[in-house]
């Protein structure tokens, strides 16, 4: 790892540093992209559809895809702006998801968690590696971005450390099934400060505190889960981003980053931009700033800005 600036902002925020292996060649040797989450990462792909190609390298959706943030998410971002190389991306990520079904209850019944996207998505139609997708353990990154959801239906829970206890197991399972397959390459996206989100603001200091404070230990957590594959398995390397920081910095202070210095408002949303708008710059008479100088498309998901932002961030730490 390059910067020890990173590496101290992680170990401050109590997550893991990289760690070293031969499996590794830099970002830049990155051909292959398979990533697992929820609606921050979902771009609306399907396995059975088109697969990545030199013309879309998503397969399908046409870019940007079925997007949370009324533009390129995170995953558009890094995949077609700061990409070093060619890279094709193949998300399994779905909106709602949490980590297991059965430990946290999703919004829909038909959410497919961590352990769905795993099992029955990337495991049948990746994990053999087929000769239409001949990944190598070189040449792939598996990133995952999970947890809001499960932190977000559960903070209130008086059992929520134990908890995340169980479901922690059942990530470590997950990616011990992964890594089964070949994966190496490991990058993980923190929990970001969705207690300061519009959906948790209205409703008091007490659910802004306590969400908190779940988002902390879920966190821990995934700094623990890290480390442990880490020494388990030497091969390995394993990045975390300090997604959690970057949305603060955000919140705290748009100008921190080149992506984001246009956003206004960091605290609410219009309600005329909730559901999406027409274009990425759309300004509605009804709102006082443009769509995308909101932080906030509507209660719970931020608008394309800060996924820029984030982008440019993780490209910094896998360089």
């Amino acid at each position: 790892m390059k910067s020890a600036g990173i590496a101290l902002s992680l170990a401050t925020a109590g997550l893991a540093a990289p760690t070293a292996a031969p499996s590794w060649s830099g970002w830049k040797g990155v051909k292959n992209l398979f990533v697992f989450g929820d609606s921050y990462t979902q771009t609306g792909f399907d396995v059975k559809g088109t697969q990545p190609n030199a013309a879309n390298p998503f397969g399908n959706p046409t870019f940007p895809g079925w997007t949370s943030s009324n533009g390129p998410n995170w995953l558009g971002f890094l995949t077609s702006t700061y990409n070093a190389s060619f890279v094709k991306t193949y998300n399994v990520a779905y909106g709602g998801a949490t980590v297991d079904s059965a430990l946290v209850v999703p919004y829909a019944p038909t959410v497919l968690s961590l352990k769905n996207q795993t099992q029955n998505l990337f495991l049948p139609t990746y994990g053999s590696h087929p000769a239409a997708t001949p990944w190598t353990s070189a040449d792939s990154l598996f990133a995952f971005f999970i947890g809001i959801n499960d932190v977000g239906n559960s903070w209130w829970f008086d059992n929520s450390t134990a908890l995340y206890d169980q479901i922690f197991t059942v990530y470590d399972g997950l990616l011990e099934q992964v890594y089964e397959t070949g994966a190496r390459n490991f990058l993980f996206l923190s929990v970001p400060p969705v207690n300061l989100a519009p959906l948790t603001l209205e409703n008091g200091d007490y659910a802004i505190e306590t969400e908190g404070k779940a988002i902390g230990v879920w966190n821990q957590k995934l700094g623990n889960l890290t480390q442990a594959f880490g020494k388990k398995h030497t091969d390995a390397r394993l990045f975390i981003h300090d997604t959690f920081g970057l949305y603060n910095n955000v919140i705290k202070n748009p100008a921190a980053y080149d992506q984001t210095k246009g956003l206004k408002n960091t605290t609410g949303y219009c309600a005329a931009y909730q559901n999406g708008t027409p274009t990425w710059y759309t300004k509605d008479p009804s709102c006082a700033y443009a769509v995308n100088e909101y932080l906030w498309l509507n209660n719970l998901h931020p608008t394309f800005p800060v996924h820029n932002a984030t982008a440019a961030s993780i490209t910094k730490l896998l360089s």
